[in-house]
């Protein structure tokens, strides 16, 4: 028996929440829990009774080949606490996800991953908006995360698509094969081809509402900070919020109008103390300019980023033989980011406009500066150092 599908036919049996299934795989693989469930050596630590009568009977009307035909047919893979591909950042969350399907190629989980969600019935700003940082993140070298939804989760994956740039990460809550919402086919085929679809439920699970809550849950574990485009009072959007913030990720907004209620949730969240998110440079102010600077020069080859030109002389860039470099050490462009940099605190976005270079290149460019110790950087503004 395949392990792949022995997996897929556990997921769908009657009662298989994801608690009970990593009680029931966290010491047997697939193939031996199935082969556990048959000879009825399961115990009620696992599920009660009645419910492990019922997987056996199930398990016993299973057709092994049919099961491995239809992954095949979809190029479907199925993972679990087991398998090296299995996500580590599912598999130590606190609310582990033992299985998971997948079509496409996973991100690499050394990559920064950002959630950008929000409301299915949003405003063609909130559309835009979401376009453009899904955009922005991908370019920026970021994995973004969001559930296929209609509104502002679709166009964020429409953005970063468009980058072509880092692959985006799509959690969806239904089947890998059954596509919710409709109008979402193509978008739904070019994340799986380009970048990675993946479900807790088996093949031909439906997108039934209870799967959404859980689904959001998968988002902010795979996420490293959440981003809310527009969200009304209640949604999804605020359930996937909480559990960025049972997990200690940080959530940004994004500023709405308030004659906008589809920005009601987010003007709230912004009240309540989250950062807010006005476009790409204020997300990227939030990961940390290190974080930053590592994910772009990481993913280079993908996003295209230009390499900071070196500076300085001798192996060690931009310090001087006294060890420490200064401004006649430093050429090309950062001298450009240098030199754009006033006396006392500056502003990224006034660097950004001064330099004339891409938000990007000018915050690699400040990191160099700041290892040479000739600017000092306070989260969004950056000062010279004598």
């Amino acid at each position: 028996m395949r392990e792949d599908a022995c997996a897929a036919v556990l997921s769908g049996l009657t009662g298989a929440t994801p608690l009970r299934l990593h009680n029931l795989l966290q010491e047997r693989s697939a193939r031996e829990a199935l082969r556990a469930i048959e000879s009825a050596s399961i115990g009620t630590e696992v599920a009660p009774t009645d419910v492990l009568a019922e997987w056996q009977r199930e398990i016993n009307r299973v057709d092994m080949t049919a099961e491995s035909a239809r992954l095949d047919e979809l190029d479907a893979h199925v993972s679990t606490l087991h398998d090296p591909v299995h996500p580590p950042q599912l598999i130590s969350d606190i609310d582990p996800a033992p299985l998971l399907f997948r079509r496409g190629t996973l991100p690499d989980p050394s990559l920064v991953h950002v959630a950008v969600v929000g409301t299915r019935r949003a405003s063609s700003i909130g559309r835009e908006v979401a376009r453009e940082l899904g955009l922005g993140l991908a370019e920026a070298g970021f994995v973004v995360v969001s559930g296929l939804a209609l509104g502002i989760d679709g166009e964020a994956h429409r953005g970063a698509l468009l980058a072509d740039a880092v692959p985006p990460l799509a959690v969806v809550g239904s089947g890998v094969d059954v596509v919710y919402p409709k109008r979402h086919r193509d978008l739904w085929e070019e994340v799986a081809t380009v970048g990675a679809l993946v479900s807790e439920a088996p093949l031909g699970g439906r997108p039934e509402p209870w799967r959404f809550p859980a689904r959001n849950r998968l988002i902010a574990a795979f996420s490293d900070l959440l981003v809310v485009v527009e969200s009304r009072h209640s949604g999804g959007s605020l359930l996937t919020v909480e559990q960025a913030l049972r997990r200690d990720l940080q959530v940004m907004a994004v500023p709405g109008s308030v004659r906008n209620r589809a920005a009601d949730g987010t003007n709230q969240l912004l009240v309540d103390g989250c950062a807010p998110a006005r476009d790409v440079t204020d997300v990227l102010v939030a990961l940390g300019l290190s974080e930053v600077a590592v994910a772009t020069r990481r993913n280079e080859p993908e996003v295209g980023v230009p390499e900071p030109e070196a500076v300085g002389t001798g192996a060690s860039p931009m310090h001087s033989a006294a060890g420490i470099g200064d401004s006649a050490a430093v050429v090309g462009r950062t001298a450009v980011v240098l030199d754009a940099v006033d006396d006392g605190p500056t502003s990224l976005d006034e660097v950004v406009d001064r330099s004339g270079l891409g938000v990007i290149e000018v915050y690699a460019h400040v990191e160099e500066l700041v290892a040479a110790g000739l600017v000092v950087h306070d989260g969004s503004r950056v000062r010279r150092q004598y």
